[in-house]
């Protein structure tokens, strides 16, 4: 009978510090709104729980990188718009000076606008950001991309461009360097540019020059000579004659593909060049503009030359101006992008801070009725052991 009290007592208190350790866990709970605060607590969901804290931390730093990309790409799209106004107000400026004589004042006064502009658009070219750093430098954001000197621009960046991780798998690039934006265009039509040579005595001006077909172009060079002012004879690198034929005011010179419009009378041994598309910045070309507003206009075959400078000013204004607005249209799908990408982060972060939550968080209102259980059940476990140790077989003889 004594071993067996004293069994029975040993499970008793076995059985209470147990309960005691329980009802401890559960106040825990519901002191510090955590299930566990220990991983030893739940190994499972601790382990869970930190693989989901990796995962929401990841798609925090993933909503900043795409804030940063989306405010900068904001300030690239104001100064995309700024710019190709520029663009737009020199393209209206080289009309007005081709349409119709205009005198040494008002060809000044073009001039004189066109220069303006020129300075708006490199300062277009120089603008900033929200952090202080230049938008258009490419990755050497703290350099000054385009400096103005001895009637040049000259970029001092470079073509690389910063990339900002918005999920696991995607990157999406904060802006764009100045030589895609504002050097590398392709003068002409983009393919092949025509350009009067010098000297020419005639009056024969240049209109518009496309590819009639592709499969016949070659991207040689070639000079279009009118051997009489009613003749014409393309020639090759070399001088050699590949195409010839003859011409009134109005045909189309047309040769490997290509097809050249041409006004006026041209005099023997008038010469047009035909180059295949180079690069040339949208400040070069507003600076040819102005070396071809400077010239003299005082004969016949002076007033075609102007024009044929003003032709090939208005080719290339329109070429940067694409280019501008091209960019500009690669900016608003990246904005689309991050946007869309930010709202799929945030419908995985809540879900994700859901199943956190599921793992983690105290469910009060169960541990509040748990908690009343084990109460109940330890106190009825205690009365129940002292009455039943107050018994003796002398209460029952």
């Amino acid at each position: 009978m004594r071993v067996a009290f004293l069994s029975e007592r040993a499970s008793y208190l076995d059985a209470v510090s147990q309960s005691q350790s329980a009802i401890a866990r559960t106040q825990e709970q519901i002191a510090t709104g955590r299930k566990f605060t220990t991983a030893g607590q739940d190994p499972v969901a601790a382990t869970q729980s930190l693989s989901i804290e990796t995962l929401l931390a990841n798609y925090e730093r993933y909503d900043r990188n795409a804030t940063l990309a989306a405010n900068r790409l904001g300030f690239e799209e104001t100064a995309l718009k700024g710019a190709n106004e520029v663009l737009m107000r020199v393209r209206e400026l080289v009309l007005q000076a081709a349409n119709g004589p205009q005198s040494a004042e008002a060809r000044a006064a073009i001039a004189a606008e066109v220069r303006e502009r020129l300075d708006e658009l490199v300062a277009t070219a120089n603008t900033r950001d929200g952090n202080g750093e230049y938008l258009f430098a490419g990755s050497a954001t703290r350099t000054q991309p385009f400096v103005q000197s001895g009637g040049a621009v000259a970029y001092q960046g470079d073509q690389g461009r910063r990339l900002q991780q918005i999920a696991e798998d995607q990157f999406v690039a904060d802006g764009d360097s100045g030589a895609a934006v504002f050097e590398l265009i392709r003068n002409g039509n983009g393919t092949f540019n025509v350009t009067q040579a010098a000297g020419n005595a005639g009056t024969a001006r240049m209109g518009e020059f496309t590819v009639t077909d592709a499969s016949q172009y070659d991207a040689g060079s070639y000079r279009i000579v009118f051997t009489a002012p009613d003749a014409w004879e393309a020639r090759d690198a070399s001088n050699a004659v590949v195409a010839g034929g003859a011409y009134q005011p109005g045909d189309a010179v047309s040769f490997r593909g290509m097809s050249i419009e041409f006004a006026g009378t041209p005099a023997a041994g008038d010469t047009f060049n035909v180059e295949p598309s180079a690069n040339q910045s949208a400040f070069a070309t507003i600076e040819r503009l102005l070396a071809a507003l400077a010239r003299p206009d005082g004969t016949s075959a002076d007033r075609a030359a102007l024009s044929n400078e003003l032709s090939n000013a208005l080719v290339d204004i329109d070429q940067a101006i694409g280019n501008v607005l091209d960019v500009r249209a690669g900016v608003g799908a990246r904005l689309s992008a991050i946007e869309s990408r930010q709202s799929q982060n945030q419908d995985a972060t809540l879900e994700l801070k859901g199943a956190l939550s599921g793992l983690r968080d105290t469910d009060y209102a169960a541990a509040l009725t748990l908690l009343e259980q084990q109460l109940t059940a330890l106190e009825a476990a205690q009365k129940s052991y002292v009455r039943a140790e107050g018994l003796s077989l002398f209460d029952y003889l």
